[in-house]
């Protein structure tokens, strides 16, 4: 007997093919048909004239700090999503040395518009280690979630203060590399950063990240080819309008360093620049192992 049966619903399964007119049993929390289906279930969901599909993955999202008070990450599950991505754009709130959870709350309520309030409050701020952070969440939220390894914590964790207003030295780069080996091999997803204007922290100062030379990028983006499995993402001043050939070559040398795809952010539509969209999607360019 089949635990859910989902009846006469018009799937599409994710895969690309056409969307058909179909059951779905469900016995031990999986899939174990589509199709015509007679076998009976304990309990038949009617879902005529309804899409039934998985749940969605939303591949950038901020929810590092609402899932502690949130945990069903709200309102992206009332749109269908089932996994959520964070640790984007190069934030992150592990690693962590506890003399910085004040300037990593700040920075998170400046630059993602967290309530500071809810920042100070609504977390406990008892880790060090990335992995300490993930098993604060594990178990405990109702969506899955994975987090990228944020080039601002992994900076502001090895420099401390120095972190905003210079780059590291050849030991302190060292240092940071091996402390993302570290949170990838405890489960960090990949690597993100900024570069971009647009990320200033409390005091107004550019955040972490954007005081790194590209030698130190990189170096970070040839530790994430060494796991499998993982990704980049990042964002530069040209995405949010047109990227200079200076830009372009770093996120294709970013990408090659690592052996992995890079998911850059954002692409802005402008009703008074139509094409202003085209010039960063040109910068799309292959990429094979």
């Amino acid at each position: 007997m089949l635990d859910t049966l989902i009846r006469s619903g018009t799937v599409l399964d994710g895969s690309g093919s056409p969307s058909v007119r179909a059951d779905v049993g469900i016995r031990d929390g999986r899939i174990v048909e589509v199709g015509e289906i007679s076998e009976p279930a304990a309990e038949t969901l009617d879902a005529e004239g309804l899409m039934v599909a998985p749940g969605f993955i939303d591949p950038h999202t901020h929810y590092d700090a609402q899932l502690f008070w949130d945990p069903g990450a709200s309102p992206s599950n009332l749109h269908g999503v089932t996994t959520v991505i964070g640790g984007n754009c190069g934030f992150t709130l592990a690693p962590l040395d506890p003399s910085d959870a004040d300037y990593t709350r700040r920075m998170m309520a400046k630059v993602e518009g967290m309530p500071l309030p809810a920042l100070e409050a609504g977390l406990p701020w008892d880790w060090r280690s990335f992995g300490e952070y993930l098993d604060r969440l594990d178990g405990n939220i109702g969506v899955n979630a994975a987090f990228m390894v944020g080039h601002c914590a992994l900076r502001r964790a090895v420099m401390g203060a120095d972190s905003v207003g210079n780059e590291a030295s050849p030991e302190q780069q060292e240092r940071i590399v091996e402390l993302l080996r570290e949170s990838l091999a405890a489960g960090g997803l990949g690597f993100s950063t900024s570069l971009s204007f647009t990320h200033t922290d409390w005091d107004g100062d550019p955040v972490p990240s954007r005081w790194a030379n590209h030698d130190e990028v990189l170096a970070l983006c040839r530790a994430v080819g060494e796991f499998d499995g993982t990704a980049l993402e990042f964002i530069i001043d040209g995405c949010i309008g047109r990227f200079s050939e200076e830009e372009i070559d770093l996120m294709t040398s970013m990408s090659l360093a690592a052996r992995r795809p890079l998911n850059w952010n954002v692409l802005s539509i402008d009703a008074s620049d139509p094409e202003r969209y085209a010039h960063p999607r040109s910068a799309a360019r292959g990429w094979s192992p």
